[in-house]
């Protein structure tokens, strides 16, 4: 097993970077509520301090099981689909299973990736912010990001596609992946996060065999999700 807290020396401070934009803004709000009324002061630095809690960059152990499906988030597994279905429309993808992943207020905002992989593709598709309560609803109206993962050994290699979509809901509304097309990255490497909460998806390669469950509990970066076919 490898322990993954960043790919850089500034992914290593305990805020993640995705992080920074909501405890400053969190931290003005402080600040102008303090000098308003104390007590309020109090209510909003005691937020900060589960925001620094939720927005951290956790150490992660990466277990070495080659041709496995880490999960990319924090949170619980609500929805699995039955059998095979078709990827969002205009994806380079054919059919495969799709675990559907939302994570909590409370659990930590951090994404990974759950393959070593280059990225090909990385975009946003505007949408709503509707609840997260339905699921079928918030996939097919809420905004979206879509990371198409090229599946390989090495930074050279090539093979199967995984598609990784974030997905918007009322409290997650900037999705943000820090990486763009044509970069590397080992399984387990921050990834990105939804500000804050949110739901993510992956379309997993047809023929994979997937051991997780709807209702399970999962860690992103540590638990296997899925095995790949090949």
């Amino acid at each position: 097993m490898q322990d993954i807290t960043g790919d850089s020396a500034s992914d290593q401070s305990w805020i993640a970077p995705e992080g920074w934009p909501v405890m400053a803004l969190a931290g003005g709000v402080t600040i102008l509520l303090t000098l308003v009324w104390l007590p309020l002061g109090c209510i909003a630095l005691g937020l900060m301090v589960w925001l620094r809690h939720t927005l951290r960059t956790p150490s992660r152990q990466v277990p070495d099981a080659e041709g496995s499906v880490l999960a990319p988030a924090d949170g619980i597994v609500v929805d699995i689909s039955d059998g095979e279905v078709e990827p969002p429309a205009g994806t380079d993808m054919g059919r495969g299973r799709r675990v559907t992943i939302r994570t909590g207020l409370a659990d930590a905002q951090l994404q990974r990736s759950p393959v070593a992989g280059r990225i090909t593709d990385n975009f946003l598709i505007p949408g709503l912010f509707r609840s997260a309560d339905d699921v079928d609803l918030a996939r097919r109206d809420n905004e979206r990001r879509e990371i198409t993962i090229e599946i390989g050994m090495d930074a050279a290699g090539a093979g199967e596609r995984l598609l990784l979509v974030q997905i918007g809901t009322a409290t997650a509304r900037q999705l943000v992946c820090r990486h763009g097309p044509g970069k590397f990255l080992e399984a387990g490497a921050p990834l990105g996060m939804p500000r804050i909460g949110g739901m993510t998806e992956l379309f997993l390669p047809a023929g994979s065999r997937l051991s997780v469950c709807k209702g399970q509990s999962v860690v992103a970066g540590e638990t296997i999700i899925a095995a790949l076919p090949r």
